[in-house]
């Protein structure tokens, strides 16, 4: 994830900015309005820097049992929109089942300026395996935006995550991973990015 400095959506046309554009904050598209602010992409930013420097767990000091870690996945998009977007991410790690499941939302497009500037409606189901401390696993799921008219555009997202268990404060305690895949549908994407979570 870089710190987000692209310019957004030619499909979704979301600057509210612009003359022409239906502003966000209009009754017609407010279920779409940005859930995060500019501090709060910061932050992510900040926080993803941190931890991609966490050391990988070693295998006698994985947890056991099942963990759950929260944090977030950035991303910057490319093709039929040209920006970023930032989500939520919950994942738990099955370290007995050797399983990796969850979910993204509150996924924010964020445009050139590094304002959020429309959520998009919908989630990301996680589902994957935990080897020794690997994190092998699919984000899918159908994602709504809404152009500067008030219509509602659909997409497929699905994204690989390929990441690890990580030490933080303590063992364990971090996973941090990159992200990459697409969207297609009435808006297509190219995705590529990073998740992190503590628990």
């Amino acid at each position: 994830m870089r710190m987000p400095t692209v310019p957004l959506l030619a499909a979704l046309a979301l600057s509210a900015c612009a003359a022409t554009s239906t502003p966000v904050s209009t009754p017609q598209v407010s279920p779409f309005a940005p859930t995060v602010s500019s501090g709060d992409v910061t932050r992510a930013f900040d926080n993803a820097a941190a931890a991609s420097g966490l050391p990988q767990t070693t295998f006698g000091n994985l947890p056991t049992g099942s963990a759950t870690y929260t944090g977030q996945l950035g991303a910057d998009v490319s093709g039929d929109a040209t920006g970023s977007i930032l989500g939520d991410l919950t994942m738990n790690v099955g370290f007995g089942s050797n399983t990796v499941r969850g979910d993204i939302d509150n996924i924010n497009l964020i445009d050139e300026d590094g304002t959020p500037n429309q959520r998009l409606d919908g989630r990301l189901l996680i589902d994957g395996v935990e080897t020794a401390g690997q994190l092998d696993a699919f984000a899918s799921g159908d994602l709504t935006g809404v152009d500067v008219n008030g219509r509602e555009l659909d997409t497929q997202m699905l994204l690989i995550l390929d990441g690890q268990v990580r030490d933080d404060v303590r063992r364990g305690d971090a996973v941090y991973g990159v992200a990459s895949g697409s969207a297609e549908g009435e808006f297509d994407l190219d995705v590529e990015g990073v998740f992190y979570g503590s628990r």
